[in-house]
This record gives C-alpha cells, sequence and structure tokens, in this order.
C-alpha cells in the first residue's frame, strides 16, 4: 500500500527546534527523505515559540551541512515579527527554482531537509515547533 504522502500534499514532519542563540551555526533536521524516494517542500510554518523571537534574524532552511546546498530558504529575516507565544509564521521557497530532494543522495545530509539557525533569537534557548509541509514520489 502506497504512503499517503506520495498522494496528496501532506505534513511530512513536525518538530519542535530551538530557535535561540544556543543552536546558532547548527543544522537541526526537520525531514529525512526516504531512500529510494524523491521530495518536494511545498511550505514550512513556525508555530508556538515558546518566547519571543526578537533577535532570530537570519535562518537558513535546506539541505546540505548548513542548509545551503539546495538553500528552500536562505537568510530569512522576517522571524523576528514573532513576538507573542501564539505568533505563526509561513513561509514558502524564495525563488521558483528550488531542487527535488533526492532521498538516495550518496551524502546522507543532502537528503535531510533542516534549519540552520545563524543569528537565533536574543532568548537563548527558545524553541519553536516547525512543520513541513510536501508530497514524495
Amino acid at each position: 500500500m502506497a504512503d499517503v504522502k506520495e498522494k496528496v500534499l501532506s505534513l511530512l514532519s513536525s518538530t519542535s527546534v530551538t530557535m535561540g542563540t544556543n543552536a546558532n551555526g547548527t543544522k537541526q533536521i526537520l525531514y529525512s527523505v526516504p531512500n529510494g524516494k524523491d521530495c518536494v517542500i511545498t511550505e514550512v510554518i513556525i508555530r508556538n515559540p515558546s518566547a519571543t523571537m526578537s533577535g532570530c534574524n537570519d535562518v537558513d532552511f535546506g539541505v546540505g551541512i548548513a542548509c545551503a546546498t539546495q538553500a528552500f530558504l536562505n537568510n530569512e529575516t522576517g522571524i523576528v515579527d514573532m513576538t507573542s507565544t501564539t505568533d505563526y509564521m509561513r513561509l514558502t521557497t524564495s525563488g521558483d527554482d528550488y531542487k527535488v530532494i533526492d532521498g538516495s543522495d550518496a551524502t546522507l545530509v543532502n537528503s535531510q531537509f533542516g534549519i540552520q539557525i545563524i543569528t537565533g533569537a536574543t532568548s537563548a534557548a527558545a524553541t519553536a515547533t516547525i512543520d513541513v509541509f510536501g508530497y514524495i514520489f
């Protein structure tokens, strides 16, 4: 039986992520594409921050060691606007040329979609839930 994620746009993952300065320079994996499959990420939603995201003004989403091999979003700066624990933000790719993620890539990090905090929130241990939407084929 086929996985429903292969037939419709769906929630691929939901992950609690450290968004504060405690995470600066560290890739956090949001979704690992199954081996033998490819994946298209259509959007990312950041929700339910544990604290204000003030100061979080440089975040990268993508694959590769620093989420930059294939950048879904590079240098996302709008997260600083999330100042309440009830805020959420919907992010889509910054261009129309984002690449399909190859789940069979010989380099494991190239099949792992993630987030790299460059400049995290002033609240060092701030967290948020990140939902990744897309489909696999």
